[in-house]
């Protein structure tokens, strides 16, 4: 059996361009190349390893992938629901949060597992975090696939985003505890989500971000308020 779910857009009014999340798309895909080849880390890749020798991952580990695939998902991902954050917090915010949001994430991951890692995936996940506590009633349409035995299909379905984020967390926590095998990643993910999820929710109570009129951020949705 095979089966892929892919996140293709959400229905978020922006109120800018967020020009600032196309130039961490751009850069992130323009180091891969620098960082691998032929499946394996270059020096510069090397030094930019979280829990790796030098201090430089701590940052850089954002910037580097294992390979076209691990690029691919979360630059997907980094588009969709990065977009519309950086659009909400402003471009010139946007970077510090989410490298902030890559660096907590990947540094617990390592005192926890005492592993070492590349991606940008715990700072992905903290922006889907905050996207969450934003839109969670916004609709996001996916695309699927999936091969079972002598049956074959793909489409589009569209649902609200508070549920594709659910089943996304449950599948990381479902990961966590099923066994070892990318352990420092699944605790990156865990990490990244909550802190973003804090973060976002802090920021809203604090006016720091301003939600629109016609905009219900989690907690009104929660307690029932227009």
């Amino acid at each position: 059996m095979f089966f892929i779910l892919v996140p293709i857009h959400v229905d978020v009014p922006m109120r800018c361009r967020p020009w600032m999340n196309w130039v961490l798309i751009g850069v992130t895909v323009l180091f891969f190349p620098l960082c691998m080849w032929s499946d394996k880390l270059t020096p510069l890749g090397r030094n930019l390893v979280i829990g790796g020798d030098s201090w430089f991952g701590v940052v850089g580990h954002v910037l580097v992938h294992r390979d076209l695939i691990h690029l691919f998902g979360n630059m997907i991902f980094l588009w969709v629901f990065g977009n519309a954050v950086c659009a909400k917090v402003g471009n010139l915010a946007y970077p510090f949060i989410y490298f902030g949001l890559g660096m907590l994430a990947g540094l617990m991951a390592v005192a926890v597992t005492g592993g070492r890692g590349v991606g940008a995936s715990g700072a992905i996940n903290g922006i889907v975090g905050m996207f969450v506590v934003w839109y969670a009633l916004n609709e996001i349409t996916c695309w699927y696939g999936y091969i079972f035995f002598y049956t074959a299909n793909v489409g589009t379905f569209s649902v609200s985003s508070f549920w594709m984020v659910a089943l996304w967390f449950a599948f990381d926590v479902w990961g966590l505890l099923d066994g070892t095998e990318n352990l420092l990643g699944y605790v990156a993910h865990l990490v990244g989500f909550a802190a973003g999820f804090a973060l976002a929710v802090v920021l809203t109570l604090s006016r720091w971000v301003e939600m629109d009129r016609d905009e219900r951020w989690l907690l009104q949705v929660f307690v029932g308020e227009e």
